[in-house]
């Protein structure tokens, strides 16, 4: 049976979306209470689901910035859980306004990587997508957020993010306080967790995405558009900004990048680079690829790929 785990901080001062999207999960479906506990408060499972498990943690304060604390009490209760997600925002000085967000979670600097399942990202995402366009929420735009962890900014080294033993993906709302209370945007949140898993039998083409701007809308749109042959799975989304300021054009990365496919579960069946990726970062992405035995090719010529399914370079 899979299992899918949500957690949300219940202090609006600390996390200002999940109680709003909590509240409306408990308007979409019927939760049970269960004999477990975290920070006080009884997790929940949701009711009625077939061949399917989802958790819902409540903790007075965000996962990712206590990775100490809830970690362990995370995995005694849900180890071997298919997916931890962490609900929570998205604020930053550039960052776009009403954006609902997928993030899978690493950290380039030391290259360090949380597992991440392709089917269940993709998953999340076409379901956050859907419901989107469902509920009318056109002012609203679905993102692939860049990988990264927000541990760091709690003054965490980013190793600590690889004691979480599930993957771990943020699910979030931004980026103005207006977005942070849409409950339409909750909404949509609360059902697109519902439908986790819907996608897990279709066959999909796994991809590491290398390059472009922290919410690029090429690696979104190869995951959301409607293409010939298997769908695209996007992975982690290694941004330019990272590469630069982590040093990805050095051999010596090379290894942190074994780490990334290593941490995809099923690997990867080709590397998606953004063609304004700069030489020296695309020539350590191209001796991964040659590594791997798997096609690299920019991201303009997902379009293009074959009726059967398979990348081409």
């Amino acid at each position: 049976m899979r299992h899918a785990v949500f957690v949300f901080c219940a202090a609006l001062d600390k996390d200002p979306v999940a109680l709003h999207v909590l509240d409306a999960l408990k308007a979409e479906c019927t939760l049970a209470p269960t004999d477990m506990e975290v920070d006080g408060h009884q997790v929940l499972q949701v009711l009625g689901l077939a061949n399917t498990r989802i958790s819902i943690v409540t903790t007075d304060d965000v996962v990712s910035s206590d990775y100490i604390r809830y970690a362990p009490i995370l995995n005694g209760c849900f180890g071997d859980a298919d997916v931890i997600g962490i609900v929570n925002w998205h604020e930053g000085a550039n960052a776009p306004n009403a954006i609902l967000t997928v993030q899978t979670t690493g950290d380039l600097a030391t290259g360090t990587f949380s597992s991440v399942d392709p089917k269940i990202s993709r998953g999340i995402l076409l379901a956050i997508e859907h419901e989107r366009v469902r509920l009318g929420l056109r002012r609203f735009q679905t993102y692939l957020e860049a990988t990264h962890w927000s541990g760091v900014k709690a003054g965490s080294p980013g190793t600590r993010l690889a004691d979480l033993k599930p993957s771990a993906i943020d699910i979030e709302v931004g980026s103005a306080p207006a977005d942070w209370t849409n409950p339409h945007a909750a909404r949509v949140l609360a059902r697109a967790l519902l439908r986790t898993f819907d996608h897990m039998e279709e066959p999909v083409q796994s991809v590491l995405c290398i390059g472009g701007v922290h919410f690029e809308p090429s690696f979104t749109n190869a995951v959301l558009q409607p293409r010939h042959g298997a769908p695209i799975a996007a992975t982690h989304v290694l941004p330019n900004h990272w590469l630069v300021s982590d040093g990805y054009d050095r051999d010596s990365r090379l290894i942190d990048l074994r780490a990334c496919v290593h941490s995809i579960v099923g690997g990867v069946q080709g590397i998606i680079y953004h063609d304004k990726l700069k030489a020296p970062y695309k020539r350590i992405a191209r001796l991964l690829a040659e590594e791997l035995g798997v096609p690299m090719l920019s991201h303009r010529k997902l379009r293009t790929a074959p009726s059967q399914g398979e990348i081409a370079g």
